[in-house]
């Protein structure tokens, strides 16, 4: 069975995140499709730079997924002569399509701050800062029996029945449904002006309330009958999203140990922190990868005592450690760029194609003389 560009792009949207995570200046989703649909191979890199387009040409890639987009602000012309213009202008001639996923992968279920958590062996509390709070209804859908594994099937894909990283959540019960066919009907079972018994179950399942007219559009087109009958109702359930994670280990730990770690798990050779002393203890941390140095005052309200981010600067190093938030950044580059390579595991096994993690090297180097 072939896999379409649009299956990968569909769960990178609906299952594994949602796009409307992201933030309202951010860009993530397609940026080029081609003509070619069928994928046997993903690339995977942090930026879609003109080396990563070459290396994903030469490996036979058909699909490149990078976190950073290639495109953050609307262009009114395509010069092949600038950088931008050169890489659309190779990605097109390769017939190569490029998906990014930048925010909404920072605030997925399961983010690149939990995979960093993770790895550092933290346990999870809750989001370092709130960016919205999602809203629920219970869909409820009639459905004759024999039919209901199409119209789940439709409720994936309109982007219902998700709970966390599950997919095609529901619950249905069998029973009787009763209906009477009027004149000016066709209907799919029975006979006009017969009262028709069907064995029909009662399908139900969670959608987020931002989704709920498509699953119903959705489920409508799917359903074999002339007329649905459907419930919505409201829940008193919500969930917040966010950037960052706050996270606690089970007993304190070194701050010396805690870097070396770090140190280790993703292969650096720099470290830069802003500490005035290293030898102390702590229990709870927090993770925001990429560039996230500025939200050190969201750790002070939150109890947090460190801060392991990327993209430290000057004024928020000196304010936070005046605050008693320690800083450890590990870089940018370096923060982000080992998830990709979780993804690119994930997208093997889910999907059964080839991936390619794509050579790249930091846009910022050390040097030591």
């Amino acid at each position: 069975m072939s896999v379409q560009i649009d299956d990968i792009k569909s769960f990178f949207e609906k299952s594994f995140s949602d796009i409307s995570r992201q933030y309202d200046w951010d860009n993530s989703g397609a940026q080029i499709l081609s003509g070619k649909k069928d994928v046997k191979k993903v690339g995977f890199a942090l930026d879609p730079t003109e080396e990563i387009i070459d290396q994903a040409v030469n490996e036979g890639c058909e699909l490149l997924i990078t976190h950073h987009p290639l495109f953050f602000t609307p262009f009114r012309k395509i010069d092949t002569r600038s950088r931008i213009g050169r890489i659309v202008s190779k990605t097109l001639k390769a017939d190569l399509s490029i998906l990014s996923y930048h925010t909404s992968l920072d605030m997925a279920d399961y983010s690149l701050n939990d995979y960093i958590a993770d790895l550092l062996g933290g346990n999870v509390e809750g989001y370092l800062d709130y960016f919205k709070t999602e809203n629920f209804k219970k869909f409820v859908v009639f459905v004759p029996k024999g039919f209901e594994d199409s119209v789940i099937s439709a409720i994936d894909e309109a982007g219902g029945g998700c709970i966390g990283n599950y997919s095609k959540c529901t619950f249905y019960t069998e029973g009787t449904g009763t209906f009477l066919p009027g004149d000016n009907t066709d209907p799919f079972i029975g006979e006009k002006g017969k009262l028709e018994k069907a064995e029909e179950v009662r399908l139900e399942t969670i959608v987020s309330a931002k989704n709920i007219n498509k699953v119903v559009e959705a489920v409508n087109k799917a359903h074999p009958y002339e007329e649905m009958a459907y419930d919505i109702y409201p829940l008193a359930l919500e969930e917040k999203k966010g950037l960052g994670r706050i996270c606690t280990f089970r007993e304190s730990v070194s701050f010396k140990d805690f870097v070396e770690t770090i140190y280790e798990l993703l292969a650096l050779k720099v470290i830069k922190h802003n500490a005035r002393d290293t030898q102390f203890e702590f229990s709870k941390f927090a993770v925001v990868t990429g560039s996230g140095s500025s939200l050190w005052k969201k750790c002070k309200s939150a109890g947090v005592d460190v801060l392991v981010t990327g993209d430290m600067k000057h004024h928020d190093a000196l304010d936070a450690r005046a605050e008693g938030i320690v800083i450890v950044d590990c870089g940018h580059f370096e923060t982000e760029r080992i998830y990709m390579e979780y993804l690119s595991t994930l997208v093997k096994d889910k999907f059964d194609i080839d991936t390619k993690i794509l050579r790249e090297t930091p846009s910022i180097k050390y040097f030591w003389g």
